[in-house]
């Protein structure tokens, strides 16, 4: 099996076969030397130097070749804070694979899972109730896509025109996605609905997706909420289409890097808000429509919003892997200077492995560097992505990095949020994120292939505004004193047009260059920032609601269309309404500072503790992680990293099923099976036991494997497999119709057996099929002396396939 390094050093090669600058051709030698332990033999390649070359080669940390010599690297002893880091070629994700499910092999080929979480999601997906929640939080490259592809896939077994819309907060992950989808069987005609497209062309997706020719649908909150696209979602959800030729049904609604929801939806994007009430109105159409979010960090905070928006009364199901990702090795460093730490991030970016990403906090210094790494540093092989950057821009952008023609990008955090490219080296961070959490999702954009990786944090801390600063700034931005947002909204209100009554509301459009008093001559974006703030926290406070927010492509415009929900803020009241409002404010204040000074604490002083451990446990109070091994407290203490990790998810399952309306009794039933070595003929065992409606399987791990194959052939059904071996500790079975495989030895056997028949107890109504000889004695008695209130049957007699539990008390 071909290695993460193996295809570095193949895509470094590549790349250099295209390469055109000075800067891009020696930085990619680097890496190639670097991926090769020390020394790269570039004339074996047949790549050759020319004399400016040659004379650039220390600016990268490398020695000149000897006559037909390799290139190495040189010691780098300038900055202690960068050590010389070592290529490891093994795969640092640190968890195991999880043995796989029918489902799994059928739909995807795959006879494992990425990790147990993994397993555990999907399953969660495949026993999900109707008109329920499922809230899934998983590392960065765990495969959380999987989760919306199956759903698809399983789908459309079963109905062709089945089909899901997965929200995503970013056009550059919309066409990730895209693309991604567009090489996989049968969800090639997956389409992204973003703001680049024609009216034609979005007009034709619409078409295609009322007709069920599109398996999965990506779109942006705004488009999802846009007036024109309501009715159609709805028409898909609807147990029925209106007119013939529409076989769009709509099954799930997902939500992709769900955590945006709170932070995003409370700052600047109020449709993330909003989405709540969309699910709400398919649900009306069609009660059955699941929901399930996605995302890498849930804080405590994130979660209790989600849960407070999304919940409604359906049944709801969380399910964490409270695993770290301990791939990176991370350098943290603060400057004096401005000077300084660019000098410091031109050093760094020379040196670190390409593919590689430049992450900063304002879109004007990303302006300002990329344009210092393209005319001053001479890369050519680079581009720049941020909020500011347009719809075709940035498909282009998302195109060439997906194709390898780019080795760096320089970004605000509107790229990289879920973009599978698994292959990124290097994460730098030119600037202090605002939050544990974008820190931690950004340089989870690297290594997501398992491989090593470089994070980078290289932060002013000096007199005047510093990185510091604008961190404190941005975490707790829209935190408007009430002193301050009356007269906003005073003067929202004079700027107000189109003002009615509808419905017994009023509704009005709200211009965001509206300048409070004292404010002028004109508006900027810093003054629209701060009327989008007072807007958003109103709603959150239910003092107003956002109908709709006017766009230009995925892009929000200056007018807002709002509805007062509170009338007394028509006449600018100073009473419980503001009272209200600023309450939330104030709490949600508290707890953003809760967050970022310690996260800001932790950076200062990188060599207090453990950073990745320490940023992990912040994101998830309450869980463990070992000391990473590889950042700068790490170091200095010489701890070594962690030998594996265990990730966790199977101890949460569904308390209630969709309902077992097959042939089998409630409760447990032996089945005495022909081969009680389960040898010989087992193939026809399973398809007895699917056929009566089993959905679950407890089986020998030395059976788990042939067991997914075949019921990835003789099932439809989700075909979920456990390994008697793991199932321990707090792992928990799915609440759906179960057979389990009596072990051969003893002692497991009696083992199991108890196990399976607390469970049976515990769950009620849900068949449970244990199979194995009625007169094997276990604990000094007979299998057939306690397991089942019925008599045991032959598992020939499965066949009659419609019988009842009066006929099996005599069935011997």
């Amino acid at each position: 099996m071909t290695g993460w390094r193996e295809l570095a050093v193949e895509r470094t090669t590549s790349a250099l076969s295209s390469a055109r600058t000075i800067a891009d051709r020696l930085a990619l030698i680097r890496s190639l030397a670097w991926f090769q332990g020390g020394r790269a033999d570039i004339a074996r390649t047949g790549i050759r130097l020319d004399r400016a070359e040659v004379e650039g080669l220390f600016r990268f940390g490398l020695q000149a070749p000897g006559e037909e010599g390799p290139v190495r690297l040189l010691p780098d002893g300038r900055y202690p804070w960068l050590p010389d880091i070592h290529v490891e070629a093994a795969d640092r994700r640190g968890w195991s694979e999880a043995g796989g499910d029918g489902v799994l092999f059928r739909l995807t080929g795959r006879t494992t899972y990425r990790s147990a979480s993994q397993k555990a999601a999907v399953r969660g997906l495949m026993t999900q109730p109707p008109g329920s929640g499922l809230m899934v939080s998983m590392p960065t490259g765990a495969g959380k896509s999987l989760l919306f592809q199956l759903a698809a896939l399983h789908g459309r077994r079963h109905r062709p025109g089945a089909c899901v819309i997965v929200i995503t907060p970013t056009i550059a992950l919309a066409l990730d996605h895209e693309r991604t989808l567009a090489t996989m069987s049968g969800l090639e005609g997956s389409r992204a609905l973003t703001g680049d497209l024609t009216p034609d062309a979005a007009g034709q997706v619409i078409a295609g997706f009322r007709r069920g020719e599109v398996p999965i649908l990506l779109i942006s909150p705004e488009k999802a909420l846009q007036e024109a696209i309501i009715p159609s979602l709805i028409e898909a959800a609807a147990d029925e289409t209106s007119f013939a030729g529409l076989d769009a049904r709509l099954t799930h609604v997902f939500v992709d890097e769900a955590h945006i929801v709170e932070s995003w939806g409370r700052s600047f994007r109020p449709d993330f808000q909003r989405l709540p009430a969309l699910l709400a109105r398919l649900r009306q159409a069609n009660p059955e429509v699941r929901l399930v979010l996605l995302s890498a960090t849930l804080t405590p905070a994130a979660k209790e919003v989600l849960r407070r928006g999304w919940q409604f009364d359906g049944d709801w199901l969380e399910i964490d892997a409270r695993v770290p990702r301990l791939e990176h090795d991370v350098v943290v460093a603060s400057f004096d200077y401005e000077a300084e730490r660019l000098e410091a991030l031109d050093w760094t970016l020379d040196r670190a492995p390409r593919p590689a990403i430049v992450y900063t906090t304002e879109v004007a210094a990303a302006e300002q560097l990329f344009a210092h790494l393209s005319d001053e540093r001479g890369y050519g092989r680079i581009a720049l992505f941020t909020g500011a950057t347009g719809a075709t821009a940035r498909r282009d952008v998302v195109d060439r990095w997906a194709r390898e023609e780019l080795d760096i990008v320089v970004a605000t955090s509107a790229f990289g949020m879920g973009v599978d490219k698994s292959n990124v080296r290097t994460v730098i961070h030119a600037c202090l994120p605002e939050s544990p959490s974008r820190w931690y999702q950004e340089i989870g954009r690297a290594a997501r292939d398992g491989g090593q990786a470089l994070s980078a944090t290289l932060f002013t801390e000096m007199a005047g505004r510093d990185d510091k600063d604008r961190a404190l700034d941005i975490a707790t931005s829209g935190w408007l004193s009430i002193d301050l947002g009356k007269p906003r909204w005073e003067a929202l209100l004079q700027s107000a047009s189109d003002k009615r009554w509808l419905g017994g509301a009023f509704r009005m459009s709200v211009d965001l260059d509206a300048l409070r008093e004292g404010l002028g001559p004109a508006s900027s974006d810093y003054n629209r920032g701060w009327n989008m703030a007072l807007l958003t926290l109103m709603q959150r406070s239910g003092s107003i609601r956002i109908v709709s927010v006017r766009s230009d492509g995925d892009q929000a415009t200056g007018t807002w269309d709002v509805e007062v929900v509170e009338p007394s803020l028509l006449e600018g009241s100073d009473g419980a309404a503001w009272t209200s409002i600023f309450a939330v404010r104030e709490s949600e204040r508290r707890d953003a500072l809760a967050e970022v000074v310690p996260f800001i604490d932790l950076m200062r002083n990188p060599r207090r503790s453990c950073v990745t451990r320490t940023v992990f446990e912040m994101i998830e109070p309450g869980s463990y992680a070992p000391p990473c091994g590889r950042c700068p407290a790490c170091r200095s203490d010489g701890v070594a990293p962690p030998t594996g990790l265990r990730s966790e998810g199977m101890e949460k399952v569904w308390s209630v099923s969709e309902g077992y309306s097959g042939p089998l009794p409630a409760g447990v039933m032996l089945v005495e099976p022909a081969d009680p070595t389960f040898s010989v003929r087992f193939p026809e065992l399973l398809q007895r036991l699917v056929d009566v409606g089993v959905q679950q399987f407890v089986v020998g791990a030395d059976q788990a494997a042939e067991t997914v194959a075949i019921l990835a052939e003789v099932d439809l059904g989700p075909g979920l497999v456990i390994a008697h071996e793991d199932w321990t500790g707090g792992v928990q079975l799915a609440s759906v119709a179960t057979a389990m495989l009596l072990p051969a030895s003893p002692r497991l056997a009696e083992t199991m057996s108890s196990r399976f028949l607390a469970w049976s107890g515990q769950r009620g109504g849900i068949p449970a099929v244990m199979v194995g000889r009625r007169d094997r004695s276990l604990g000094g008695r007979r299998l057939d002396q306690f397991a089942s209130p019925h008599a045991p049957i032959l598992e020939s007699r499965l066949d009659a396939w419609s019988f009842s539990p009066m006929n099996l008390e005599s069935s011997q």
